[in-house]
């Protein structure tokens, strides 16, 4: 690291200890692995794709509604049934979570019933105070439990004629007019949320899909920045995580980044590791002594080849 603070031994072995679990690349990330879904006319690409064919597909997500884009500061991509989030500062298990859409759109409610025992058609939630049960509890266990849905954060209820029960993730329908295994779908909260939460409607639109060898070189850079913790202690560590996109918001590999602190006993400049196959890279540091109530600004500037582009972030200091 060329930093003119250099970091302690510890958090450098820490660093390459995370780049170790990150795919390594040596050029601009032109085709990762990506699915094309003519029916929404939506690509599924990288951490997403792999996430999505592991944990059940279509049957559980639905076809993907916009293609990934970043919002505060967090990738994500919308699926008729859920939102995927990229979590890259995560062990590779964890680093795709879903967006806790049941309770984003405020279906969270108390338990009307007292506790039930536990059996095979019945299982109470202490955590919530809900039971899953019967048809949803066998599609709950069979398809991802916890992982996927949540906890229940309603009991059964009536929603236009129908039975439903929603989870944090998830809503749970039953259809009685299907068959077997049809009769238990999942709602469609992906859509409900991206079509409530004031998205620009254009990320809904169709786009051609992107062909293997056939993507267009990089003309510009689009940089976001974000911290890990947005209000820290005095002292101690924060973590600067960083993605580089082009015009396309395609990641780009290998890019370089450094960053500039700025606070009021002066400056830091530090070199970042190169950008991952995910137009990926973070970087732990050391905050300092800084007094409390202070705003540290950080400015960030990534390179490519001949191209440029730069992003800022910060965070705060408390007692």
């Amino acid at each position: 690291m060329n930093a003119r603070r250099t970091p302690s031994i510890t958090r450098a072995i820490l660093i390459a200890l995370v780049l170790a679990a990150m795919p390594v690349v040596g050029a601009y990330a032109q085709s990762p692995i990506q699915q094309y879904f003519p029916e929404t006319g939506h690509t599924v690409s990288g951490d997403f794709l792999n996430y999505f064919n592991a944990r059940g597909g279509l049957k559980i997500f639905g076809y993907p509604i916009t293609d990934a884009f970043d919002w505060n500061g967090r990738r994500i991509q919308y699926f008729q049934r859920a939102r995927m989030e990229l979590h890259p500062e995560n062990p590779v298990p964890y680093r795709v979570q879903l967006g806790l859409l049941g309770d984003e759109l405020g279906h969270r409610s108390l338990s009307s019933s007292a506790p039930v025992p536990n059996d095979a058609s019945h299982r109470y939630y202490p955590e919530t105070g809900h039971v899953v049960a019967y048809a949803f509890l066998n599609f709950f266990d069979k398809n991802g439990g916890l992982d996927i849905f949540g906890y229940p954060i309603t009991d059964f209820q009536q929603e236009n004629g129908r039975i439903v029960q929603y989870f944090q993730r998830a809503r749970l329908e039953w259809h009685p007019e299907l068959s077997g295994d049809q009769r238990v779908q999942l709602g469609d909260l992906g859509t409900i949320h991206f079509d409530s939460a004031g998205f620009d409607p254009s990320l809904k639109q169709p786009k051609a899909p992107l062909q293997i060898g056939t993507l267009p070189p990089p003309v510009t850079l689009k940089v976001t920045a974000s911290v890990k913790t947005p209000i820290t202690a005095r002292t101690g560590a924060q973590t600067l995580y960083v993605y580089v996109l082009d015009q396309t918001s395609q990641p780009i590999g290998n890019a370089s980044v450094t960053f500039t602190l700025r606070d009021a006993s002066g400056e830091r400049s530090y070199e970042m590791p190169r950008t991952n196959g995910q137009g990926f890279t973070s970087y732990t540091f050391n905050i300092g002594n800084t007094r409390p109530g202070q705003i540290v600004v950080i400015q960030v500037q990534a390179a490519f080849n001949e191209l440029a582009s730069a992003a800022q972030t910060s965070f705060f200091t408390w007692y």
